[in-house]
Formats: structure tokens, sequence, C-alpha cells
């Protein structure tokens, strides 16, 4: 496919180029503005529509995801932002017109909002669970999600102070202030990529985080805390190109006191500065993120919270849509699960820290250090025992600096799993279908063999420059 979107950016006449590519940016727009049709769905009581909403919603994703395809492979072949007028604005109105719109992708915000009110009216959220008796009033106000009734918050404490910002709107505009937040963070996410992109000669990707159906959707109809995941991510990398390396560590500190994930980017940034044995820099970094969370969580601690929460709970209970966890649970579990998992962590790990250090700096044209920093990021979500679709927004501004097919396709291929909300919605009966795990099973073991070849030559072309690197200094010596 990668092959395909090189032929048409290359060889498309130029008049139906731009035809094909304001048809795609118009697609988009129109893919979004879809939303307020599926949302008045699902907010309409007893709508015969609503046990079909699976369906509306694969394919709102499908036919946005086909038209990102189509304006990727008519972008200009420029590394001029102003070339890319047209698609900062339609990703700009994809952006905001769901501002208003009420989420149908899942009642995480619910969830949300109610803990930060928790926290807003000096409850501790991680220890004080929605169903707790002094909170009948404020439940009866705010009515969040019964199924999160028993657990406390599992949220890490920026993530918190984020949801108690909006829920001190009180409850008729707590969801608008969220929303807010969130498209703030959609178009920061926009504008830090393009930097970054213009920045690696790379501006020819833009189309694929700008038009994202996952970027776009899941932060206006899924209202999902992974949008601010997603920019604390690129803004680290940002950071890292433009060598402020303190604040690319405090980032990372940030990124991880709001959903753990972005925490993977120091394995292949630490790695490739001792590859280069920039020591102080490498202990400037470290310094930095360390510094950045203790100082978080010590802060949480002192206003008198508890920030562990139901973390543990989280991982033994829920399971979705993970096709390797789900295989390797149907063989063992308990501690030989675990330390199956811990293992193939341990190998993956150890082969991006072996490609990073071998890496040239990110702005080289060879460098692997973008893919390195995609695989990372891929780890917790290859190999937890969840993950919804909105878990891989994270990794679309990585994928760009980056392209390759099968992120890509991971990418597309996840909101299959939406299936599940038809019954959920009409029939209150959680029963996810076991085809989008097969297909999503398939996808992992094509990437896994390419993965395996791709190590496999590339470990070759290192002993080939190892060798003939001894054979220079041997030349040298004898010189």
């Amino acid at each position: 496919m990668i092959q395909l979107i090189s032929h048409l950016q290359q060889n498309l006449p130029v008049k139906a180029r731009t035809w094909l590519h304001i048809t795609s940016l118009a697609g988009v727009v129109l893919s979004s503005l879809a939303s307020h049709w599926l949302s008045e769905f699902k907010t309409t009581p007893n709508s015969p529509h609503l046990a079909e909403m699976g369906i509306y919603i694969i394919i709102q994703f499908s036919v946005m995801g086909l038209f990102m395809l189509l304006a990727w492979a008519t972008a200009p072949a420029s590394n001029a932002l102003k070339d890319f007028k047209l698609i900062l604005i339609a990703a700009v109105i994809a952006r905001v017109v769901l501002l208003d719109v009420a989420p149908y992708t899942s009642n995480d915000v619910d969830r949300y909002l109610f803990d930060g009110r928790i926290a807003y009216e000096g409850f501790d959220p991680y220890r004080v669970s929605h169903d707790a008796p002094e909170l009948q009033e404020l439940r009866a106000q705010w009515q969040p999600p019964q199924e999160h009734a028993k657990y406390v918050t599992l949220y890490p404490p920026v993530a918190l102070s984020f949801f108690a910002l909006a829920a001190s709107a009180d409850v008729d505009n707590a969801q608008l202030a969220w929303s807010a937040i969130l498209l703030v963070s959609g178009l920061l996410t926009l504008y830090f990529s393009a930097q970054v992109l213009q920045k690696l000669g790379k501006l020819k990707h833009l189309p694929l985080v700008a038009l994202s159906p996952l970027l776009i959707l899941e932060t206006g109809v899924g209202l999902h805390l992974d949008a601010l995941s997603a920019l604390t991510v690129i803004v680290a990398v940002y950071l890292w190109l433009h060598q402020r390396f303190v604040l690319t560590g405090i980032m990372i500190g940030i990124g991880m006191s709001t959903k753990i994930l972005p925490m993977m980017l120091l394995l292949p940034f630490l790695f490739f500065l001792l590859g280069k044995k920039e020591f102080k820099t490498f202990v400037t970094l470290l310094a930095s993120t360390i510094v950045a969370i203790a100082s978080i969580y010590s802060l949480t601690i002192a206003l008198g919270y508890h920030p562990v929460g139901s973390i543990s709970v989280f991982f033994e209970k829920w399971r979705f849509a993970s096709p390797l966890f789900n295989s390797l649970d149907a063989f063992i579990s308990g501690y030989p699960l675990i330390f199956t998992l811990m293992t193939i962590a341990t190998i993956i790990c150890l082969l991006i820290g072996f490609f990073s250090l071998s890496s040239t700096p990110l702005a080289s044209k060879d460098s692997k250090l973008g893919s390195c920093l995609q695989l990372a990021l891929s780890v917790p979500l290859f190999l937890g025992p969840v993950l919804f679709p909105w878990y891989l927004m994270p990794l679309i501004p990585l994928l760009a600096l980056r392209p390759n097919l099968y992120l890509i396709a991971w990418t597309l291929l996840m909101p299959l799993t939406y299936e599940v909300i038809g019954n959920f919605l009409c029939c209150q009966q959680w029963q996810p279908a076991q085809w989008p795990i097969i297909i999503l099973g398939i996808l992992y073991l094509i990437t896994t063999i390419k993965l395996t070849k791709w190590l496999y030559q590339n470990k070759s072309q290192l002993k080939l420059k190892s060798h003939l690197s001894n054979d220079n200094q041997r030349m040298s010596t004898c010189r």
C-alpha cells in the first residue's frame, strides 16, 4: 500500500490530483459531521437504530480512514506549511464541529467528570468509590456509570486535575468544558505535529495526523483522555528535536502522570543517548523525568490524596480486544502468564534498545529512531489485557514520522471492535464478538513475521558495519 500511495503521489495528473484531494478533504469533514446524526440515535430513547450503532460507527471510522488515505496520496509533495492550508482548514473544521456532540463510543467521560467532581468537593477519589454513602447526593445529580460504581479511580494525578477543572463548571456545563479542553489539546497536537514533520522534511505525511479518524473522532465524540496523552507525546518529540532535553524529560513525566504510556518514550531516547556516548544528556533526561514525576506525586500526596487507585483491579478484571493476551490466557494463568508476558516484553525492549543504540538522529533520512519510538509505545498495547481503539491515539503522531503499513492497518482495524456497542446500547449486554479479535490476531501474526525479518536484515547490516569499522581501524593502525 505504501508503494501505491507513493506511486499516486508521483504520477497522478495535476487536475485529477487536485479534485481527488478536495474530495478527500470534503469527505473527512462530512464524515465528522455525520457524528451529529449518530449522536441523535444514541440520545433518542428507544431509537430503532440503537442495535445497529456499532455497524454505523465502524462505517464512519472506515469511510473517514479511506478519505484520510486518499488525502495522503494526493497531498502536496512539499515541505512548506502554506501548501497544506486546505488540509489544515479541513482538519480544524472536522474537530470544531464536534464540540457539542454527545459522546457515543463510550461513557468514559461520565466516569472522568464524576471522579473530578469528587476531588473538587474535597474527597479522595483514590479511596472513595462512586457507591460510597457520603456521595449519595452527588451521585443522584451526576449519575455516573453503574458498572464503575464499586471501583475507585485509576487515573494519574494530572488527568484527575483536568477532570476536576472540567467538573468545576457544574453538572450542566462540565461535559462542554471537558470537550473544550480536548479540542484545544487536539488542535495543539495538530500544530506540534506539523512543526515536527516540517523540521524532519516529512510534511507530506501530515494528513495521517490531521485527518486521522482516531484522533478526530475519539477526541470529539469519544471525549477520551488519550487526546491529552497524544499531545504530550508529540510535544516531547518536538522538544527532543530542538535539543531541549530538560523540558523533554519534564514533558514525558507530565505525560506519564496523565496516562502512563508516554513513559515508553524514554526507552529509545535513553538507549540512543547511550549509543552516542552522551552520558551527561542521558542523566539530564532521566533526572528531569524522575523529578517531574516525583514533584507531581509529592504535591498530590501533600494535598491529601493517595494516588494508587484501582489500577490492579483494572488488569485483573477487564479483558477486551487483545489477541495475544487472550491466546495466552486460554492456556496459562497466574504467575506463568505474567512471567511469559514479562519475558516477551523484555525481549522486545532489548531489541528496541539494541536498534536505538545504533540509530542516527531522528532528523536523519535513514534514522530508525522513529520506528523504535513507535515500537516502544506499542509494547504495552500489544501485551496488555485490554485494548480499546482510543488507546492507539498517542501512536498516531509517531506514525507520521515513519509511516508503515502495519501500524496504519492497526489504527484502521481497531474500530471494528465497536461492533459491541449496538448490543450494549439497545440491550445493556456487553458481548464482544470474536471476529474482530481474529482479524487483529492475523494482523499481529503478519506484523511479527515482518518485524522478525526486518530485525534480522538490520542485524546483518550492523554486523557488516561493525566489521567494516574494525577493518578501517586496523588499516589506520597499520598506516
